[in-house]
């Protein structure tokens, strides 16, 4: 059974792999990507590509969609050191726009891509999900943001993430 997709971050090395073998799967895949960190050449042949920020999603996403799997973030750890404003509008203020267009439109279903990140130095490896979280940047405190906040949609409006 063939499904509708959208991928956000799908011009980038992981939302493109996965774009690739949903299309490969059979799947109808549309790309959401602003190429400020992805390449238009990463987006797979067969997939529909648009050329925009998470922030206006609600713009294109509707309930055709069967789910969202969303790989859009500044992830540069450095830089978010120096430029902690960019990762909080970008990584929280995106997603959470991200998820109010997907309760506007009822797509209930969520793929989100975290990072170790959120658990800053682990106590041990490999690192388990029950491990302390203590983001040592801004990168993986905005990330770690995001995970609560897919926890809170999921809880108080029914998101299968």
């Amino acid at each position: 059974m063939s499904g509708k997709y959208l991928v956000t971050g799908g011009a980038g090395y992981v939302g493109s792999v996965v774009a690739q073998h949903l299309i490969e799967a059979g799947h109808e895949v549309t790309v959401l990507d602003n190429l400020s960190t992805g390449f238009r050449e990463g987006v797979p042949a067969g997939a529909t590509f648009i050329e925009g920020d998470i922030r206006d999603a609600g713009k294109w996403l509707d309930s055709s969609y069967d789910a969202v799997l969303h790989f859009a973030a500044f992830s540069q750890v450095g830089e978010s050191v120096v430029k902690p404003e960019k990762y909080w509008d970008n990584n929280v203020g995106g997603t959470m726009a991200l998820l109010a267009a997907m309760r506007e439109a009822g797509v209930r279903k969520l793929v989100f891509s975290s990072t170790a990140a959120t658990y800053g130095e682990p106590e041990q490896t490999p690192i388990v999900e029950s491990a302390p979280t203590r983001p040592t940047s801004p990168y993986g405190a905005s990330k770690l943001a995001v995970d609560h906040m897919i926890t809170g949609e999921a809880a108080a409006h029914g998101l299968g993430a």
